[in-house]
């Protein structure tokens, strides 16, 4: 298993801007992205996460140059309707999720089986986080998300064990977290990394002819630096990254919407 390193042992990835393209050594990157706090700000609420127009263009711009996949928890469709940026592949659920540039489904119905134990789940935690105050649930097809950014610190205990009861209740799923949120998601080994190399492999993309870069900034993210590691660059965004696998970070979604200008201007020339 590949190990996590020290923050210590992670350069920034705009000081070390030139290094991470002498990498490529000729090959043409293939950019997979978080969308929540890597993007755009982390928000109160998913819905208010909006990406700004200079982002969109960004993205279009960067898709003509190289393949581009925005690989994020959050279910595919609600992702597309945030950006709408053509052009790109995307990837929602962890994975469970995805469409190419032009749209076609490469994920088949691999998370098709966990419907049945994620509908009942779903039911049983909004009726439990109904009555406190600032939580919510995110369905998210494939999975779900508990929100509790915004509830009273003696709760979030009692929230956990409700999510860690129904992952008991249903065998075929699992408990995961994030950054202020718990997740149900199926029990299998499908994440971010896996979603990664299963679309670099349906387009084609293979480590000789192209270096991977990953750039997220949460737990989940973690699989995908893993998946990446020894072929490509992963990048942890963040002032505070803690152990990561990810060889680079970046300090804030702005810092990384520099990093995107600055890649695409290097292959411009």
């Amino acid at each position: 298993m590949t190990q996590t390193v020290a923050p210590a042992g992670q350069p920034d990835a705009l000081e070390h801007f030139d290094d991470i393209i002498s990498r490529m050594a000729g090959r043409r990157p293939a950019l997979f992205l978080d969308y929540d706090g890597t993007l755009v700000p982390l928000a109160r609420r998913p819905e208010l996460a909006i990406a700004p127009p200079e982002l969109l263009k960004a993205l279009s711009r960067l898709a003509d140059l190289m393949p581009v996949a925005v690989v994020t928890g959050r279910g595919r469709p609600d992702v597309m309707r945030m950006l709408g940026v053509k052009g790109i592949a995307y990837a929602g659920s962890h994975g469970f999720d995805i469409v190419d540039a032009e749209g076609n489904d490469l994920s088949g119905d691999i998370g098709d089986a966990f419907l049945p134990a994620l509908k009942k789940a779903s039911l049983a935690l909004a009726a439990f986080l109904d009555p406190i105050d600032g939580a919510f649930l995110e369905d998210k097809i494939y999975s779900l998300a508990i929100h509790y950014r915004e509830v009273l610190p003696e709760r979030h205990g009692d929230i956990a064990a409700a999510v860690e009861a129904e992952a008991a209740r249903h065998p075929t799923l699992k408990k995961a977290g994030g950054k202020m949120i718990h997740e149900l998601r199926p029990d299998m080994e499908w994440n971010k990394g896996t979603a990664i190399l299963h679309v670099m492999e349906a387009m084609g993309l293979t480590q000789d002819t192209c270096m991977p870069f990953y750039i997220g900034d949460d737990e989940t993210d973690e699989d995908g630096f893993r998946a990446i590691r020894d072929i490509g660059v992963g990048i942890k965004v963040g002032a505070d990254t803690g152990a990561t696998a990810a060889r680079f970070t970046l300090q804030s979604p702005e810092a990384v919407g520099v990093f995107l200008r600055q890649l695409t201007d290097s292959h411009s020339q």
